[in-house]
């Protein structure tokens, strides 16, 4: 996952911090941050982050993770990410997942990867989900589970999530245990190669085509065209 620190980014990811109260102590980071000025948001974050507050933590994380007015040093990032999760900051659990998911940062651990994935995923982060999803459906660090595998990269397609889609659409393939999974399958590999050049390149949807008739094919263009318009209402909201 990359770590892009942006003013929409910076915003969004603060939003979902479970400490709301403590913002405002980092507004001037933030300020600092979305400005390009990271050796000033430093002099602003690292006292608070020193004070535990855990909006600092994990700007501090995203600071070392992205090298912004420090070295790159995923491992330190690890470290001030772990701080912030232990205070339940959502994004820092995140982040925090996906570093042992991947092992960059820290010695690669799924099981510790599922259990800082679980909060976010449960309060709605698509990456979380994806992940888990991911997780459910090779069998690492939990028991291997379609269902569950199924029904989590299923909550992150219906938030537009491009990977889990292209993933989604192949468990939905392969399983193929009634009509509406080769449907769906049909959905998900097409709208995930039309949202994302890189699944383009890899989506099963030619092969998924050649085993749908016409109706449900009919039934597939039907879903996909349901799902644009409810993603174009939710972001004219």
């Amino acid at each position: 996952m990359k770590t892009v620190i942006s003013a929409t980014a910076l915003c969004s990811l603060l939003l979902l911090a479970p400490h709301a109260v403590h913002a405002l102590a980092t507004d001037n980071a933030v300020k600092a941050m979305t400005q390009g000025d990271f050796e000033r948001a430093l002099k602003e974050l690292r006292p608070l982050a020193e004070k535990r507050d855990p909006n600092a933590q994990f700007l501090m994380g995203m600071l070392y993770d992205a090298g912004k007015g420090v070295p790159q040093d995923p491992t330190i990032a690890a470290s001030w990410y772990r701080k912030a999760a232990e205070q339940k900051h959502l994004m820092a659990q995140l982040f925090l997942g996906v570093q042992y998911y991947s092992g960059n940062g820290v010695a690669r651990d799924y099981k510790q990867a599922a259990h800082w994935l679980q909060a976010p995923a449960n309060s709605g982060n698509d990456e979380a989900e994806f992940y888990l999803g991911a997780m459910y459906a090779e069998g690492n660090g939990v028991n291997k589970d379609e269902s569950k595998a199924i029904e989590w990269l299923t909550k992150a397609s219906a938030q537009k999530n491009t990977r889990a889609m292209g993933m989604l659409a192949a468990l939905l393939f392969a399983r193929h245990q009634s009509e509406q999974d080769l449907i769906d399958a049909y959905v998900w590999s097409h709208l995930a190669a039309e949202y994302d050049p890189i699944q383009a390149t890899t989506s099963a949807r030619v092969v998924i085509e050649k085993y749908c008739d016409k109706a449900q094919v009919k039934a597939a263009k039907k879903s996909i065209s349901d799902w644009k318009k409810q993603w174009a209402t939710a972001s004219n909201n």
